[in-house]
C-alpha cells in the first residue's frame, strides 16, 4: 500500500473529526451572523470560506470543489450571494465582500478553535504532519485546480488551524484524482456515488436516476437489496486502484523517512 492510500483514511478522519465539532460548539453563533446578514443557510461557505477571503474562487474552481452537486446549483448559489452584494468577482475570482468577511473570519476561528481542542496536546504529531504536509503542498501542479488554488491561501498563525488547511489541501489532490479515475471510465458524479455506496455495502434506492442507467451500463444487478454485478465490482475497484496509482505519483514528494512519520503522526492525531 502506497503512503497516499494508507493516508487518505486518516486525512478524511481527521477533516470530519473537526468538522463535526465546529457546529455544536459554534453553530448557534455562526448561524445568527448569517441570519444578520441576509442568509438562511450557510450552505457551501465552509467550503469556500478561505477561498473567498483571499479572492481566489473562480466559478469553476467552485464547481470541482463541490464537484458531487449539480453544477447549476453551485453556480446558483454564487449568484445568490453576488446578488445580495456578499461577494464580488476580481482579478482572480470571487472575493467576499465587507458584510460577508465577518462571517467567513468566524466560521474559520471556530475551525481553529476546534483544532486546538482535538490536538493542543500532541504537538509533536502537529510539528511532523505539518512539515511534511507542507513538501506535498509545495509540489502541487496545476493540473489539480481545487488543491493548487486552495495552496494558495494565506496560512493561518495558529498552527493547529495550519495543518487542519493543509490537510484540506491533499484531500483536494485525492478528490482531483478520484474524478479522473470515474471519468475516464465515463460515469457521472452522480453514478459514482451509488456505485460507491453498494460497494461499500450500503442501501440505495432502486428508484434513483443512476441505477438505472448503471444497470444499462451492468455496473447494478436487478436485486433486492441492490448489489454490484461481478463486472461493477470490478471497475469500482478499478477506479480505487488508479486513484490510488495516481495519487502516490503527488506523494512521492515524501522520502522513505518522511513518508512512515507523517503517516504515523496522522494515525496518532484525535479526530
Amino acid at each position: 500500500m502506497g503512503i497516499a492510500q494508507a493516508a487518505a483514511p486518516e486525512i478524511t478522519r481527521l477533516i470530519i473529526g473537526v468538522n463535526r465539532r465546529v457546529g455544536p460548539k459554534h453553530g448557534g453563533a455562526i448561524h445568527a451572523r448569517a441570519a444578520d446578514i441576509g442568509l438562511d443557510s450557510i450552505d457551501l461557505l465552509p467550503g469556500f470560506a478561505e477561498l473567498l477571503l483571499d479572492g481566489l474562487l473562480s466559478k469553476e474552481i467552485a464547481q470541482l470543489r463541490m464537484r458531487y452537486m449539480a453544477p447549476d446549483q453551485v453556480l446558483a448559489r454564487l449568484d445568490e450571494l453576488e446578488s445580495k452584494g456578499l461577494i464580488a468577482f476580481g482579478p482572480a475570482g470571487y472575493r467576499a465582500t465587507d458584510a460577508l468577511r465577518s462571517l467567513l473570519k468566524a466560521m474559520r476561528s471556530a475551525v481553529a478553535d476546534v483544532a486546538a481542542d482535538l490536538w493542543r496536546n500532541k504537538e509533536v504529531e502537529v510539528s511532523v504532519a505539518t512539515e511534511a504536509a507542507n513538501a506535498l503542498r509545495a509540489a502541487i501542479t496545476p493540473e489539480h485546480v481545487v488543491a493548487a488554488a486552495h495552496a494558495k491561501v494565506r496560512p493561518p498563525i495558529d498552527r493547529y488551524s495550519m495543518l487542519e488547511q493543509r490537510l484540506e489541501t491533499l484531500r483536494y489532490i485525492r478528490q482531483h484524482d478520484h474524478a479522473a479515475a470515474w471519468i475516464d471510465r465515463n460515469l457521472t458524479a452522480r453514478e459514482i456515488v451509488v456505485m460507491t455506496r453498494l460497494w461499500r455495502g450500503e442501501e440505495v434506492d432502486g428508484a434513483d436516476e443512476p441505477v438505472r442507467s448503471l444497470r444499462d451500463a451492468g455496473y447494478v444487478k436487478k436485486s433486492d437489496p441492490l448489489q454490484l454485478t461481478a463486472k461493477g465490482l470490478k471497475v469500482r475497484q478499478a477506479i480505487e486502484d488508479d486513484t490510488n496509482v495516481r495519487t502516490d505519483r503527488a506523494f512521492a514528494v515524501l522520502d522513505d523517512e518522511q513518508a512512515p512519520r507523517f503517516l504515523e503522526a496522522l494515525r496518532n492525531l484525535p479526530g
